[in-house]
């Protein structure tokens, strides 16, 4: 499902029910493939991290920040990609 299939959808007059069911669907599949996305970059940072802590123990430190400062550039990607469904889901929804 596109865009573009729901402003056809909404171009031709469709029930407002398939509009916010296809609203809700594709708002649903940006928020799991966000949520999938942010977990699989959170997953490499940190088995990232542990293998160079392995490698160079006392390097922990400046890893440890760079870990937290890529892991929240990954979160706040997925909170901007929760901020767009909302908007898709009740914006389009309610039109």
């Amino acid at each position: 499902m596109t865009v573009s299939t729901v402003l056809a959808v909404a171009a031709e007059g469709g029930s407002d029910g398939t509009l916010l069911g296809l609203a809700m669907v594709g708002g649903g599949l940006a928020l799991g493939g966000g949520a999938i996305g942010a977990a699989i970059a959170d997953g490499l940072v940190g088995s990232a991290m542990i293998q160079g802590v392995a490698r160079q123990p006392e390097a922990a430190g400046r890893l440890n920040t760079t870990m937290f400062l890529i892991i929240g550039l990954a979160e706040g990607m997925y909170f901007i990609n929760l901020a767009f469904m909302a908007l898709f889901v009740f914006v389009t929804g309610a039109g």
